[in-house]
């Protein structure tokens, strides 16, 4: 009986229990109330009023610019930066063909040295590769080129010793002689490699070197479109753009270490894409500029410049080469061709003002059909011009 009753209350609802509802207090001012923060002090318990965003012991905004509330490792930062900033606008220079500013720390002395350096890794890379002085492709070449280079006043080819050469067919070997390294400023002697690969479509110019592949003559076809292709690379050595590189080498660096100590994660990628390709892109235009001017100087037809980039550009459709602005050195190949053809006027009035342009009329095709006729450019596996 009792269990049963025991039972029966166990089951029983919780009796309530009795809570009291407090009222809420009312604000009198309860957009003040919103807008302000009251602190508590550590002195007798009293409370002071603060701004939003002020951190001082009295309440006053601390601004970002005030350097007096930067910690050392934010002050070192700016100092370093503000140094950067210094040394790079004081490295600026004009290039003096084209006026345009760029950075360069490089002493005469070191780019002598880098000089040197450059013609000994040529001398290494193109050991028995090169042809004969007495090679009439040589011979075409070299012809070619004294006249650009007589014709701006930037210098004289070395004199070649045709008694190296046995014969027509042997490749030339380098002596001691071709070891010595070419001048930097004043006057200047270059030298020419003139390499046998028909398989690449190159051409190069860095310091007082300057290389030509055979698999670049198909593309230019006759003198005047070799003088194009010579012009654009004799471009690159007279504008130095070997010693920008290697000065913008100290930027990269200077960059990536100053984003890694604010705690920025360095991307090389990225800087290559915001940094070098746009400058390697620059200095292909730059080249381009300076080059048309010298082949026209020299009497060179000028319309043949533009024209050998509109059949480097077929070439490189005809292989399937893909080429993105953004995400390559060089630039398209039909966008320099239209820029070219905007430089035509210029061209024509620098070979008119030419005093070696008096008397020069000839063309010189004998040698396109004698031996660029045999080739066939659709051959070639590498297209490679810079």
């Amino acid at each position: 009986m009792l269990a049963s009753r025991l039972g029966r209350c166990a089951r029983l609802p919780p009796l309530p229990t009795p809570s009291r509802t407090l009222p809420k207090p009312k604000l009198s001012h309860p957009v003040a109330r919103q807008v302000r923060n009251y602190a508590q002090s550590p002195f007798g318990g009293r409370s002071r009023y603060v701004r939003f965003g002020a951190s001082g012991p009295e309440g006053k905004e601390h601004k970002p610019w005030d350097w007096r509330h930067w910690d050392s490792r934010t002050r070192l930062g700016v100092a370093v930066g503000v140094f950067a900033g210094i040394y790079y606008v004081s490295h600026l220079e004009k290039v003096p063909e084209t006026g345009r500013w760029r950075f360069m720390d490089i002493s005469p002395k070191f780019e002598a040295k880098l000089a040197a350096a450059a013609h000994q890794e040529m001398l290494q890379e193109f050991q028995g590769k090169v042809l004969p002085p007495n090679h009439p492709i040589t011979r075409h070449v070299r012809r070619v080129t004294q006249r650009i280079l007589e014709g701006s006043n930037l210098g004289t080819l070395d004199a070649p010793d045709v008694q190296r050469a046995k014969g027509l067919e042997d490749l030339w070997s380098f002596t001691e002689r071709d070891e010595l390294p070419p001048e930097v400023g004043g006057a200047k002697q270059w030298h020419l490699f003139v390499v046998a690969d028909d398989s690449t479509v190159n051409a190069m110019a860095s310091y007082g070197d300057i290389v030509v592949f055979t698999g670049i003559l198909p593309v230019a076809k006759d003198e005047h479109g070799l003088a194009a292709i010579l012009g654009h690379e004799i471009g690159h050595a007279v504008a130095r753009h070997s010693s920008e590189r290697y000065s913008s080498v100290k930027v990269f660096i200077a960059l990536a270490s100053l984003l890694d100590f604010i705690g920025i994660p360095f991307s090389d990628a990225i800087t290559r894409l915001m940094y070098d390709l746009p400058n390697s892109r620059t200095q292909e235009y730059e080249a381009d500029k300076i080059g048309i001017r010298l082949s026209s100087r020299a009497c060179f037809d000028p319309e043949a410049v533009p024209e050998v980039f509109t059949r480097l550009g077929k070439l490189e459709q005809s292989m399937g080469g893909r080429h993105i602005d953004f995400l390559t050195t060089h630039p398209a190949s039909d966008k320099r061709s239209t820029a070219l053809r905007e430089m035509l006027p210029e061209a024509y009035a620098a070979q008119a003002a030419s005093p070696m342009c008096g008397s020069t009329t000839d063309h010189m095709a004998a040698f396109r059909d004698s031996w660029l006729g045999n080739l066939d450019p659709d051959k070639m596996s590498e297209v490679r011009w810079g």
